[in-house]
């Protein structure tokens, strides 16, 4: 959050905080560039699209779907994690494993080396105070910058990846998550596994089931999850950021000083970072409030302290949930690879493993992390708004701020002051 008052709003800063479009949204937002890296392991271009270069992800992604399926990579992956070593080695096409080595360790580096530079931006972002335009309007969209439940866009990616995106915002990054969900489902006829996994025959599922293109399918799921829920985060704090950079820039705007009556009273209101605080500064005045009379501005909340349910908690972007997808995935991976061979098929042990996973991952945090973890952190006030006008005014000011979700408000008692 920034934590000086830009000078001008005239000023076109150097580095951009964010932006948004018909496209969707992106921000310049400090991630961890080991994190990155963890996800170009896991599939290139995933750390690129962690990280906000979905262009770059969109190339490496369709390149390692292409590149591995020609050479046989997943298929002899599965074959040598169940020990058939000569079976791998028959079935892999070493020439395309050679170009396909160089692009892999690329990708890695890159999205290392991208969240590096893109920290730097974001620190001399924050430096100027760069404005943000909460809104765009086109022919084919309206894009605006409001505020979204993490959860929710969570839960639609765990329905279908791709949707979760779609709420995020992402209209390019939601559209081609969907198509490759879609389309890797299809070759690797992940939803007839699926259905006859469910319905306990497990033999059928396992003898139809692609072990080429099921193997992509642990990866992309897991990573679709945690990126629906990252992405509507970080919109959130972009919100957030706009919006305290515009409280604070009117607060210097206003000049006149405060006018008081005999019969004046004064309301003090806590509001959360949404539209309705600029929506109720609106209200006040059109009640005939004077702009000078509504103070709104926004709370520097002292407490720090981590909670399990929050996706970023920490300035440079780290999260208790990085630890705990990642072993999800990588125990995703393996369930699927031996749930082949095993009883209850892929599908059942890929979503055993990445339960399992998610759960150990989230075990080893909670151990690391040395500080008390809540699962929950407790609401905080965002905004302050205090509002000094007529006593009949009373009344329909307090309906405003009801109207518009106050978090709660106090009316300041008259104090006289005597001499002694």
């Amino acid at each position: 959050m920034p934590h000086q008052k830009f000078q001008s709003a005239n000023i076109k800063p150097r580095y951009s905080k964010g932006q948004i479009s018909v496209f969707g949204t992106n921000s310049v937002y400090p991630r961890p560039p080991w994190i990155s890296a963890w996800w170009s392991a896991a599939f290139p271009g995933f750390g690129h699209m962690f990280i906000g270069k979905y262009l770059h992800g969109f190339i490496l992604i369709l390149w390692e779907l292409v590149v591995n399926n020609l050479s046989h990579l997943n298929m002899a992956i599965a074959l040598s994690f169940h020990g058939r070593f000569e079976e791998a080695k028959a079935i892999l096409n070493q020439d395309l494993v050679l170009l396909y080595v160089a692009v892999y360790i690329f990708s890695i580096w890159d999205s290392y080396r991208c969240a590096v530079e893109i920290k730097k931006s974001h620190i001399l972002a924050e430096i100027e105070d760069a404005p943000i335009t909460p809104s765009d309007i086109s022919f084919f969209d309206v894009v605006i910058l409001d505020k979204k439940n993490p959860l929710v866009g969570l839960l639609w990616s765990v329905f279908t990846p791709g949707l979760g995106q779609l709420y995020a915002g992402s209209t390019i990054v939601g559209t081609f998550v969907l198509a490759w969900w879609i389309f890797v489902c299809y070759k690797a006829v992940a939803v007839r596994t699926w259905l006859y996994s469910f319905l306990g025959d497990f033999d059928k599922a396992s003898t139809i089931v692609d072990w080429q293109w099921f193997l992509f399918l642990p990866s992309m799921y897991a990573f679709a999850i945690y990126q629906s829920y990252v992405a509507v985060t970080e919109n959130n704090t972009l919100f957030d950021i706009e919006q305290i950079r515009f409280l604070r820039v009117r607060d210097e705007n206003l000049t006149q000083p405060i006018k008081t009556e005999d019969n004046s009273t004064k309301i003090i209101a806590t509001f959360d970072h949404s539209p309705f605080v600029e929506m109720v500064i609106h209200d006040l005045e059109k009640l005939g409030v004077p702009s000078q009379n509504i103070v709104a501005l926004p709370l520097e909340n002292l407490d720090s302290e981590a909670h399990i349910l929050d996706t970023i908690h920490r300035v440079d972007g780290r999260s208790i949930l990085d630890g705990a997808m990642m072993v999800g995935t990588i125990f995703a991976v393996l369930g699927t690879i031996y749930g082949f061979v095993w009883n209850w098929g892929p599908v059942i042990w890929g979503l055993i493993g990445f339960v399992g996973g998610f759960l150990l991952g989230l075990i080893i945090e909670l151990a690391v992390n040395k500080k008390k973890l809540k699962v929950l952190g407790n609401r905080k006030s965002e905004v302050i708004i205090e509002v000094t006008c007529n006593s009949g005014l009373q009344d329909q000011l307090i309906k405003a701020l009801k109207l518009r979700r106050a978090l709660g408000f106090v009316i300041m008692p008259q104090r006289s002051t005597s001499n002694l």
